[in-house]
């Protein structure tokens, strides 16, 4: 049975389905699909999106959508699935490809998006193991407080070509991260993954903060660590670069 908090969740039936499998299954595999837009039409793109939102949760295990704050391109969206299998992707987006909603919002769209990029990225089983977290696809937001906007920062890490680069920052970061957590009670960590398919030897962070200042305080707080200090120390000659964005979920996003 899903926990109550997941069935009360704004994720689809569809989503709520693919999580009641997710702790079973091997790593989740996380899309995460990235649309710059033009920016003249950014805000139509959005107001179709948001009319089809429906649709969207209703085919796909559709987890969250975001618009770029501050650190990326400020007409482009962010948006991200959870499948248990390659199979279950394709299956899914060809019952969605034939839906008449989803090729009628395909239609209305297309013509403001400039390009699309997606990548395919696997869980870090052992970073959920050591912070005892459940899969993404469980993830389930806290309830909203205050009034400021809730931010996700997107963390990403190029590391150097070779198949020992991720497992060496996972080990790291497996060891670093439950002190950072500690010291940081307003962050939630939500996904953290690696490549399969896409740019390989990218690994991807998203924590939520209740804000934007909440995130620069748990910054603050980390480099007072200890732990998370020495695992910066271990993995930074590994890395190629390293980029951060602040998020906002979309109205109609499963994730606020």
């Amino acid at each position: 049975m899903l926990p109550r908090a997941l069935a009360r969740s704004g994720l689809s039936a569809l989503s709520r389905g693919f999580a009641a499998q997710a702790e079973a299954s091997a790593p989740g595999l996380i899309e995460i699909r990235e649309y710059t837009l033009k920016p003249e039409g950014f805000a139509p793109f959005m107001k179709i999106a948001a009319d089809y939102g429906g649709a969207r949760r209703e085919l796909l295990p559709f987890l969250g959508m975001f618009t770029a704050d501050v650190g990326s391109c400020l007409h482009r969206v962010t948006h991200l699935y959870a499948y248990a299998s390659f199979d279950q992707r394709d299956e899914l987006r060809a019952r969605a490809a034939a839906d008449p909603r989803w090729a009628e919002f395909i239609a209305l769209s297309r013509p403001h998006v400039q390009y699309q990029e997606n990548k395919l990225m696997l869980e870090a089983r052992p970073i959920y193991q050591a912070l005892q977290l459940p899969p993404t696809a469980l993830f389930t937001p806290p309830p909203k407080t205050g009034a400021a906007k809730v931010v996700y920062e997107l963390r990403s890490y190029q590391l150097h070509p070779g198949y020992g680069s991720v497992p060496k920052l996972m080990e790291a970061f497996s060891a670093g991260l439950p002190s950072k957590v500690a010291a940081d009670p307003d962050g939630k960590l939500v996904f953290f993954g690696y490549t399969d398919v896409g740019m390989l030897n990218n690994v991807v962070e998203l924590w939520r903060y209740p804000s934007a200042q909440a995130c620069i305080r748990a910054r603050q707080a980390a480099r007072g660590v200890p732990e998370w200090r020495q695992a910066i120390a271990a993995v930074t000659p590994g890395v190629q670069h390293f980029t951060s964005a602040f998020l906002h979920p979309t109205p109609f996003s499963p994730w606020q």
